[in-house]
């Protein structure tokens, strides 16, 4: 069986849709149809059926995923382990504050030292990063969260990541000795999006209180919300390494607030089940050498 085969199933069984599969490998969608015809018909099963507009897998394509995904990292480790230099590709899924103000120099000398390694990577929120990292769309996955214990997934902690609270220099509580919760009850928060980890611990940690805050704006985008606490409208808790120029520069106040129950972690997330190519152990031994420096 051709590996090629097992590639356009594994990536139709990502997507659920021929016409995304066939834009995202470069076929024509006649080619992936025709493609998956052969391989449901060396294995004499249906793999996909109909669902709406798109499509779903059947119980027999389920359990040929899992096969398919363990035959092409295997053939991957099997190249990879002939090979005297590192190729291959690495997908790593990760969030907006990652990308722009954590990973940048980590990526660029991976990129001198590998020339030959083909590495992306894709931004999402902490629930799509996730499940891409489950379902194999993504190698490897790096995001901040709190500490905790799963089976199924190895998690690297890399480095504890501060939360800041800041504003404007002249925000009225800007020179406040000591933040309290209840003043998020009479001041604006400009919030990040519902599914951030670090959102959903600073609302659990008001709710503690009895506090609901005041949002004044939800965004999905660190720079945005960067730029509408700039204008003035409000606090806002983000990563240390997210608001380190603005702070530098005296754009921004980081207030005196940090409750214990704020913690967070930057995170190499694979799953544990997954063989770990040698692309993927070196960005981590670099991530992990650069932190312990």
């Amino acid at each position: 069986m051709e590996l090629t085969l097992l590639r356009t199933f594994t990536e139709t069984a990502r997507l659920l849709h021929i016409t995304r599969a066939a834009d995202a490998l470069g076929y024509a969608q006649s080619s992936i149809t025709a493609q998956i015809r052969k391989l449901e018909q060396h294995y004499g099963v249906p793999l996909f059926e109909r669902n709406g507009r798109g499509i779903r897998l059947t119980p027999a394509g389920r359990e040929l995923l899992d096969y398919a995904r363990r035959i092409l990292d295997l053939e991957e480790e099997s190249r990879q382990a002939v090979s005297a230099d590192i190729a291959g590709s690495l997908t790593v899924g990760t969030i907006e504050s990652m990308a722009a103000f954590y990973l940048p120099p980590y990526i660029r000398r991976m990129k001198e030292l590998f020339p030959r390694t083909g590495l992306l990577l894709q931004t999402g929120n902490e629930a799509e990063l996730l499940q891409g990292v489950q379902t194999g769309q993504y190698d490897a996955g790096i995001w901040l969260e709190r500490q905790k214990n799963d089976p199924e997934l190895v998690r690297i902690v890399l480095r504890e990541e501060p939360l800041l609270l800041v504003a404007r220099p002249d925000h009225p509580l800007a020179g406040t000795e000591q933040i309290q919760p209840d003043d998020f009850a009479r001041h604006a928060w400009v919030a990040p999006e519902r599914s951030c980890s670090y959102r959903n611990m600073f609302v659990e940690l008001l709710a503690e209180h009895g506090i609901k805050p005041q949002v004044s704006c939800e965004l999905g985008s660190v720079e945005a919300i960067k730029r509408c606490v700039l204008h003035g409208l409000g606090l806002a808790l983000l990563p240390a390494c997210a608001v380190a120029a603005e702070l530098k520069d005296g754009r921004l106040r980081k207030l005196a607030f940090s409750p214990p129950e704020l913690r967070i972690y930057v995170q190499l997330v694979y799953p544990a089940d997954r063989w770990v190519s040698k692309t993927l152990a070196a960005l981590t031994a670099m991530l992990q050498l650069s932190e312990a420096d």
